[in-house]
């Protein structure tokens, strides 16, 4: 079983709350034990606690296998590019990381860091923080200096029937986010963060938007209330799902946000998406 959380934007809090969750012995015994943990990207920026985010998914990578892309924020704070939405103390909290704190991100042969894209084919997951879509078909050739708004981690799910770039990112249609993952994994579930709400949608032929008949079922475990939303997986599909954010710290409407999570069941061929409330 895979832990898969996107966005934890250098939130501890939410970060230690998800991993006390599914590691809490009441959700082993009903979701069973993860065995590898995938992160979606954007574990920098607008929260205020950067270098206990690093240190503890270091600590991780001593455990299990942690398979991660590359977010926006991060690349932000890598190629040091002003992305919006951070406060001044979340400013000052990432000046402090030191090379220690960022060598969880690998440098790469060519100066940039990290992984755009995770894909397994053996359970047919393409994982990415924005979109899949090769950023060599759709970057224009006069792009120039907005070339890299165009790369996986800065790509979003449009809700309209049409794709356009704007300077928060190319906007993609399901059905091109599912052809292009077809080039890689035959039957694939895409796996994707970046716009901070959940969404779920299966292409059988023709596409339909599963999450508006999602059922949100809700217990209490480890102390908090935890909301389900399961996908069951038909082999013979494809699924793009999105999660919520990770970590709320320091998100605008964070009043009204939670900590989101997903995990995958390879025996059970499902996804259920959890978001964690507290119980007052």
């Amino acid at each position: 079983m895979d832990l898969v959380f996107s966005d934890i934007h250098a939130d501890i809090d939410a970060l230690d709350t998800i991993l006390g969750m599914v590691s809490s012995q009441e959700f082993k015994k009903r979701y069973g034990e993860f065995s590898r943990i995938i992160n979606l990207g954007d574990i920098l920026e607008r929260g205020v606690h950067p270098k206990e985010v690093l240190s503890r998914l270091k600590s991780l990578q001593e455990s299990y296998p942690l398979y991660s892309v590359m977010g926006n924020h991060d690349e932000g704070f890598l190629y040091n590019r002003l992305v919006s939405a951070s406060s001044l103390e979340s400013m000052d909290a990432h000046a402090k990381l030191n090379s220690e704190d960022m060598s969880f991100f690998k440098e790469n042969k060519d100066g940039t860091f990290g992984n755009q894209e995770f894909i397994d084919k053996k359970y047919g997951l393409f994982c990415v923080h924005g979109g899949p879509l090769d950023p060599k078909n759709i970057t224009p050739k006069n792009a120039q200096n907005d070339s890299w708004l165009y790369q996986r981690s800065w790509q979003r799910l449009t809700a309209e029937d049409f794709e356009f770039f704007t300077y928060a990112g190319y906007h993609y249609k399901a059905s091109s986010a599912f052809d292009e993952a077809r080039k890689h994994v035959k039957n694939h579930i895409i796996l994707c963060g970046h716009q901070h709400q959940e969404e779920a949608i299966m292409q059988d032929g023709i596409i339909h938007r599963l999450y508006p008949d999602l059922k949100p079922i809700k217990e209490k475990i480890s102390g908090h209330i935890l909301e389900r939303k399961e996908i069951e997986i038909n082999s013979s599909n494809n699924y793009l799902i999105r999660l919520g954010i990770g970590g709320p710290e320091g998100h605008y409407v964070k009043d009204s946000e939670v900590p989101h999570f997903a995990i995958v069941q390879h025996d059970t061929k499902k996804v259920i998406l959890f978001a964690i409330y507290p119980t007052d």
